[in-house]
């Protein structure tokens, strides 16, 4: 049975906030707005991330976007430590958004030997500069120990470095898949980066192989997709949830994606 999710909450005034906890129960699937990463530092476990299960163990280190669905699955009786960090999409955008994009996300993978000596150091200290708000650079000195934690991970998964350019474009990936919900246009992502429109979209299809509003129309499906799948929002609340300005249209490009009407596919999961 899938389990509702609540709405998105929202980190205030801070772009940040790190802490430890210990997990002893199940959470249900829910989403963020914000950007998640947890290190879980002993104990065993499941990650589901978007209905997939990924074990979690010590030395694993996880990173969601605000795209991602997610619970914690613990067996009766254990306990899990994790270290973990919020951190906001301005974060991403402004410190990440070079040399990663939210089709990178979930990043799923393990930290061992030196690399998970050196992120608990990391967390040891953003944890205590997060109490030094009032120190010179405390924010920016708390910022740059998250980049490496996200390095850390992104290198653990295989990531490669990109060019420049590359580095650019997946810069507005970043903000098309975090502005999907929103009415965006080609020009806002277009002004985001700093092309101009026409170069722009010539750029966008050349890097994706598909014009921006049919990209734009994909990630609004998926997401609904996975909206009517793992959560007990109707088929109208997925709807305009995802994106969509009216229910026809919606329903229309769904079945035309999915040979299947997402009112069959929400009769399906209940």
């Amino acid at each position: 049975m899938p389990q509702s999710i609540p709405k998105r909450w929202h980190i205030e005034k801070s772009v940040y906030d790190a802490y430890e906890v210990e997990c002893i129960k199940m959470v249900d699937t829910h989403w963020h707005s914000h950007f998640l990463l947890n290190l879980f530092t002993e104990g065993e476990g499941v990650q589901e991330i978007n209905g997939k299960s990924y074990p979690i163990h010590k030395g694993s280190i996880i990173v969601i976007s605000p795209l991602d669905f997610h619970r914690n699955i613990i067996k009766d009786g254990d306990k899990v430590s994790v270290s973990a960090v919020k951190f906001s999409d301005k974060f991403f955008y402004d410190s990440l958004g070079d040399i990663c994009s939210l089709e990178d996300f979930p990043i799923v993978t393990a930290l061992s030997g030196e690399d998970f000596e050196t992120a608990k150091i990391l967390f040891s200290l953003l944890l205590k500069e997060q109490k030094k708000k009032e120190l010179l650079g405390a924010d920016k000195f708390s910022e740059s120990l998250i980049e490496q934690l996200v390095i850390l991970a992104l290198r653990s998964a295989g990531k490669d470095e990109k060019s420049e350019e590359t580095g650019r474009m997946r810069r507005a990936l970043a903000f098309i898949h975090y502005n999907f919900r929103r009415n965006i246009k080609a020009s806002d992502v277009a002004s985001h980066v700093g092309y101009s429109p026409n170069y722009f979209s010539s750029e966008f299809k050349k890097e994706t192989g598909v014009e921006f509003q049919k990209y734009l129309q994909e990630l609004r499906l998926d997401f609904s997709y996975r909206l009517l799948k793992l959560s007990k929002l109707s088929v109208t609340e997925a709807c305009f949830e995802s994106g969509f300005n009216t229910l026809s249209h919606f329903s229309q490009t769904f079945k035309k994606k999915y040979g299947i009407t997402p009112e069959r596919v929400k009769e399906e999961t209940e």
